[in-house]
């Protein structure tokens, strides 16, 4: 007589009969869905401000096509401060008003010494 060894019988899974395994087969029936009314929604009007005039400022090739000179002139002038006045946006963003290159073509170069 042959003994068996313990555990060796397979044993029959229970838990919910709805759950599928992993190697069972895709079901093609879809569950049915009960339509729900819509939640309802409230549009928010916007106030509408009034608009704000935004100064338009020139990036160093914009001004230098403005003043017909090179970009390397531009920041020629910077280094020796004799070209229009400019201002830095942030670490590295030099830019140029429109009003300050229009009062640089009306009055010319400026001395650095002179200032």
């Amino acid at each position: 007589m042959a003994s068996r060894k313990r555990g060796s019988r397979t044993r029959k899974r229970r838990g919910d009969p709805g759950q599928l395994n992993l190697f069972d087969p895709p079901v093609d029936k879809a569950p049915a869905r009960t339509k729900r009314a819509a939640p309802l929604r409230v549009k928010a009007k916007r106030i509408k401000a009034p608009p704000v005039e935004r100064s338009v400022v020139f990036s160093p090739q914009e001004a230098s096509t403005y003043l017909g000179v090179t970009v390397s002139t531009l920041k020629s002038w910077r280094a020796k401060k004799i070209g229009p006045k400019w201002t830095r946006r942030g670490a590295r963003l030099v830019c140029y008003f429109p009003e300050d290159l229009d009062a640089f073509l009306r009055r010319g170069p400026r001395d650095p010494d002179r200032s």
